[in-house]
């Protein structure tokens, strides 16, 4: 997995399906606001983690495979040092 397509939209993973569709229209109304050089390019990357993270499956399947891939989560000590 190359792109992380919540460092994409700029949200959380947690983040629900409002905040992802209002991240998503902020960022390419920003970019096309801006008109920068490597527009086309960051609007496909915008319009791939929208495209995943808007599609309940599909981002449950995004997940599993990000989870899979960066491994087992760091164990928390409930103890205090």
């Amino acid at each position: 997995m190359t792109e992380d397509h919540y460092r994409t939209l700029q949200v959380h993973p947690d983040a629900c399906q409002e905040v992802i569709e209002a991240a998503f229209v902020v960022l390419r109304e920003k970019l096309m606001r801006e008109d920068p050089p490597d527009a086309p390019r960051r609007l496909a990357g915008l319009n791939a983690a929208h495209r995943e993270l808007s599609d309940r499956e599909r981002r449950i399947a995004y997940d599993a495979q990000r989870a899979e891939s960066s491994g087992p989560a760091p164990r928390l000590d409930s103890r205090s040092s």
